[in-house]
């Protein structure tokens, strides 16, 4: 408060006393109180007030329900009158039973929630929020306000308390995008590759350099008196690689029309993986976008799976390149990739299509998810032909495809922006179960 009121209290007060005026000495005294007590709650309203944000998990399926959690402490003997949280939140997110105060960018909203809480108490409020929209979602920053209680004095603080939730794209069966339930991509060909499988061990051997330690067969190395190692029954696998094509939008009048169709191009491509990890295939996933939510994000490696790096996901471009695999930690890494997957001005699909033929193994089927096609793209499916790889292109909207003859080659029309909003709106009344295939 400015000295000028307390001045006053105290010229008050004198006066009272020389003229001998009970009423006004009570008037300065009450005056000088409120004055100190109003300066006690600016001074330490903020001193160990603490805020923090928290939710029932980090990552979750479409349409999924997670809690959000605020926690506010006044760890002090002060009381407070009011706090006021001003917790910044994506607007992308549907929070139940509340409606956030948007800000004027338009795509974030703001949750403004009043606390009184009193000497050392804590105060926790929970929301839930639906993830119906995919991607890498930012809640905060958070400002916190609080004053005396006559509301003469406020004070802010903004707090650095961004965090993120990953949301994974939706997972449908494929007869919703009008593929066939069985053998949607064509029969199964024999591979010729063999590879080991771990849960068949057919006998055991020295320990050779390079040998991982899940090899290692240690009750046998402890008769031998040496290390002694595993050897596993060879059996056949089925590969999938998944082509995504993510070209950039044209010009800002096709914003609209081309997020409805990313969107769509990437629930089919995590659909197809979904389905083809589960069929027993090592799946897949190239892809000539880019991954949000890594540089500058405050997203560290512990956001990513046990084990994973970013240069498992974009090693020298801008490129999302997953390897052939199975299991469990590779349908979570399609999943993360995909989730994060936004379009860039980089290399067409064709260039990265060029750059894994000659990895693929023989026998590999190509599936192609795409919006757009063009001679270029035409060329790199008929040289997957020569290797001998299997191709299906899954259409994305309305592909004109050009004249050329593509024999051998499987041709499916997924649907375009109507498609996508009858996901959309299945999930919103919960009749597709998150994480459903």
């Amino acid at each position: 408060m400015k000295r000028s009121w307390y001045f006053l209290s105290l010229g008050i007060l004198l006066v009272s006393v020389l003229i001998h005026q009970l009423l006004l000495l009570i008037s300065g005294l009450l005056l000088f109180l409120i004055l100190f007590l109003i300066d006690i709650w600016g001074t330490f309203c903020l001193v160990n007030l603490r805020y923090q944000r928290s939710f029932s998990q980090q990552r979750a399926s479409f349409g999924e329900e997670i809690v959000l959690t605020q926690l506010l402490e006044n760890a002090k003997l002060l009381p407070l009158s009011w706090v006021r949280v001003s917790d910044r939140v994506p607007l992308a997110l549907v929070f139940r039973g509340l409606s956030p105060h948007l800000i004027p960018d338009g795509r974030r909203a703001i949750i403004e929630s009043l606390f009184s809480p009193r000497w050392y108490e804590r105060i926790s409020r929970s929301y839930r929020l639906r993830c119906l929209a995919r991607g890498v979602h930012t809640f905060g920053p958070t400002v916190l306000w609080s004053g005396d209680l006559f509301g003469f004095v406020s004070r802010s603080q903004e707090l650095d308390n961004r965090e993120q939730i990953l949301v994974y794209p939706p997972l449908v069966p494929l007869t919703r995008l009008g593929l066939p339930a069985r053998h949607p991509f064509g029969e199964r060909r024999m591979p010729q590759r063999l590879l080991e499988d771990p849960a068949r061990v057919s006998g055991i051997r020295d320990y050779r350099q390079g040998d991982e330690l899940r090899r290692v067969h240690w009750k046998a190395s402890a008769r031998a008196m040496r290390l002694q190692s595993k050897v596993y029954e060879a059996s056949a696998t089925y590969m999938l690689a998944l082509f995504l094509n993510m070209p950039p939008p044209l010009s800002l009048l096709e914003l609209g029309v081309s997020q409805e169709l990313k969107e769509l191009a990437i629930c089919t491509a995590a659909s197809v993986a979904d389905w083809g990890l589960q069929a027993g295939y090592a799946v897949g996933l190239y892809c000539n976008g880019m991954l949000s939510g890594l540089a500058g994000s405050g997203a560290g490696p512990e956001s990513l799976p046990s084990g994973q790096s970013h240069d498992d996901l974009e090693p020298r471009s801008s490129m999302i390149r997953l390897p052939p695999a199975s299991g469990a930690r590779q349908r979570q890494r399609i999943l993360e990739a995909l989730a994060r997957a936004e379009p860039c001005y980089g290399e067409p699909i064709e260039a990265v299509m060029g750059a894994e033929r000659s990895r693929l193994p023989f026998g590999a089927t190509v599936v192609l998810v795409t919006s757009t096609i063009n001679e270029a793209l035409i060329s790199a499916l008929q040289g997957f032909q020569r290797s001998g790889h299997p191709v299906c292109i899954l259409c994305i909207g309305q592909v004109q495809l050009p004249a050329t003859k593509m024999p051998g080659v499987q041709v499916q029309h997924i649907g375009g922006e109507g498609t996508w909003r009858a996901i959309l709106a299945s999930f919103e009344r919960g009749q597709d179960t998150p994480g459903s295939t």
